[in-house]
């Protein structure tokens, strides 16, 4: 019975001590869930505009141009992708209604991401403009705008793509945060079948800032470029110098490539794991 109570305390001051890690990483989570929310729009809209999203929904796709009527009812889990050529910029709206579905990526969504183009994915000089609307991922509020601008193939001749964020996350706590980033998104393999949009992976680089609203900011930089895989919702690999006001830098590790959905954070020489 000793031994019993003993194991439970043991147990509960365990639990206690991973909540306290957690308050005290807060930043670092949530700048990651932005960082990630923000990133998959580029995915989103690259697999919306065939008309696949495999990633990224579980129901049906249900393909329409402005003014047609979908072809399918809509259901909470049957994505509406709206293409518009005819306009300039282009237009391409993904609409996952007004209710969470549960997507393959292991991630709730519901509201839209519009987005505007000027030219093709692959053409040097496209800008690309992605807007969420009432846009929630797993009950978080995600605004501001994301864009993207095709600079042509980087010394090694692969595409690359200056991203700039200018965004905010809403939590269901109430909690908000503010977000910048510029970056550089690389296409390190795939780009040469375009078709096949499975053997695509990125590798980003750059700098972001935030701002909290309990009254913390930060400063982070890429010190290894992170690694995207397509059909992975999250980083698999790179290393992010993350730096709170006031506070040590924190040292965020994505890993060496496994899609795991899992990072972890090191300060002061001492190790957390988060998934």
């Amino acid at each position: 019975m000793k031994k019993y109570i003993f194991l439970s305390f043991l147990f509960l001051g365990f639990i206690s001590c991973e909540k306290r890690r957690e308050k005290r990483e807060l930043l670092s989570i949530q700048s990651t869930q932005i960082e990630s929310a923000f990133d998959e729009m580029t995915n989103i809209s690259d697999q919306a505009i065939d008309g696949s999203l495999v990633y990224y929904k579980s129901g049906s796709v249900i393909v329409t141009k402005p003014g047609e009527k979908p072809l399918l009812p809509k259901t909470p889990c049957n994505v509406i992708i709206t293409i518009d050529t005819i306009s300039q910029p282009h237009t391409l709206t993904v609409d996952w209604g007004n209710t969470n579905c549960d997507c393959n990526d292991g991630k709730t969504r519901r509201g839209k991401i519009v987005t505007t183009f000027t030219g093709s994915y692959l053409a040097q000089g496209t800008v690309l403009t992605h807007t969420p609307q009432d846009y929630y991922v797993n009950d978080i509020l995600i605004e501001g705008t994301k864009t993207v601008q095709n600079m042509g193939l980087n010394a090694a001749g692969k595409p690359y793509f200056n991203v700039e964020i200018d965004g905010q996350a809403t939590f269901p706590t109430g909690e908000t945060m503010s977000y910048i980033s510029s970056r550089v998104r690389t296409w390190t393999a795939g780009f040469n079948t375009p078709i096949f949009r499975w053997d695509d992976t990125y590798e980003i680089t750059g700098t972001a800032s935030g701002n909290h609203s309990n009254g913390n900011s930060f400063n982070s930089l890429t010190t290894t470029p992170v690694g995207i895989q397509i059909g992975c919702g999250f980083p698999v690999s790179g290393t992010i110098e993350f730096t709170p006001s006031g506070l040590p830098t924190r040292i965020i590790d994505y890993g060496s490539g496994t899609c795991d959905l899992t990072f972890t954070v090191t300060v002061n020489g001492n190790t957390y794991t988060f998934n």
